[in-house]
């Protein structure tokens, strides 16, 4: 008897175990939620339930399920599965092995094993142009791409050959005296679409795309299973490639600046003295106290834009003279430029 109870409770600590969880519930979080907002409730419920704060049992029992659930959500690509998979698809994904044959495939092509072109969904390429000032500084964008998505839960759909409903919970005893609810899944001799997710197609997701300093122009920031949800695949990337809106006076070439300056024939004989205003808004002042020749080209060192991934060093700034003459001059004028040139 002793043994019968035991054995009981094993299978019941497993059933309980294997029970499906809301990961977006256990953080408090909506299914849409953004990585920021992921972000700061990890960092919101950590301080409340960390167990130097909060010594209680529940709170233990809480913090765990918090940083399991991070531990899922803070990783773009374990979320993505999750999101289409549930728990299910991460164990596959951990494992590399395919536990089911719809998905073997889909798994087969990201661990090298036999999967197909068409087991992942098509890459898509978007240009995304910036200012050359958030070139210059950093920032930060917010998109609002477009895309069809799976939904999360499982429509109810009744199955169309055996009118079956989709997997539910049912009480079911596993021994005399002993029940717990279990997910039934529809009994079906052939394919059944019961609890299929759909496709929602127009989704709008918002994505933030960090701008670091001194990104160089056509460098691609890529979303790992960010495109197009299908039921049967895993998505393919988004990726963008980041290209600089034209400047009034500033042309970018690697990692130098470049622009032309006009001056007076007057200035090019005399010298002068010019202030432009750079992409982070310093004054930079230019200036010659002697003749400038037609073509004349100024280097400014280290004014160019900062360096990708090295911020402290920069490119220069490289200007190029143009003198504008005067359409015409008087005669008297003209003896008074001889005079003083001869």
């Amino acid at each position: 008897m002793r043994t019968n109870v035991l054995l009981v409770l094993v299978i019941i600590i497993s059933l309980f175990r294997n029970a499906l969880s809301d990961l977006y519930a256990d953080m408090g979080l909506k299914e849409d939620a953004t990585d920021s907002e992921i972000k700061k409730a990890f960092r919101v419920l950590s301080r409340k339930l960390h167990p130097d704060h909060n010594p209680s049992a529940d709170a233990r029992d809480e913090y765990a399920k918090v940083q399991k659930a991070y531990g899922i959500l803070g990783d773009r690509k374990k979320k993505k599965v999750y999101d289409m998979m549930g728990e299910d698809g991460l164990k596959e994904l951990d494992s590399g092995r395919n536990q089911r044959h719809q998905h073997m495939d889909i798994f087969g092509g990201l661990f090298g094993g036999g999967g197909q072109d068409q087991t992942r969904g098509q890459d898509v390429h978007l240009s995304l142009k910036v200012s050359l000032a958030d070139m210059y500084n950093g920032n930060d964008h917010t998109l609002n791409f477009k895309k069809s998505k799976l939904r999360s839960k499982q429509v109810v759909k009744d199955c169309m050959s055996c009118k079956a409903k989709p997997p539910q919970l049912k009480k079911v005893q596993i021994a005399p005296g002993f029940v717990v609810q279990q997910q039934v899944a529809p009994s079906c001799d052939h394919v059944c679409n019961a609890g299929t997710k759909q496709v929602v197609k127009g989704h709008s997701q918002l994505l933030e795309v960090m701008i670091e300093q001194g990104i160089p122009e056509g460098h691609e920031i890529k979303f790992e299973m960010e495109a197009d949800e299908y039921p049967d695949r895993l998505p393919g990337d988004l990726i963008f490639k980041v290209k600089s809106a034209p400047h009034p006076y500033f042309k970018r070439v690697k990692n130098d600046l470049h622009m032309k300056m006009k001056i007076s024939l007057l200035e090019a004989l005399v010298g002068f003295h010019k202030v432009i205003d750079h992409l982070d808004g310093r004054k930079v002042d230019v200036e010659r106290d002697t003749v400038t020749p037609p073509g004349y080209q100024m280097i400014l060192k280290e004014e160019g834009m900062p360096k990708h991934n090295v911020p402290s060093e920069h490119g220069n700034l490289i200007i190029k003279f143009e003198i504008v003459f005067p359409e015409r001059i008087s005669p008297q004028q003209a003896a008074q430029v001889r005079s003083l040139l001869a």
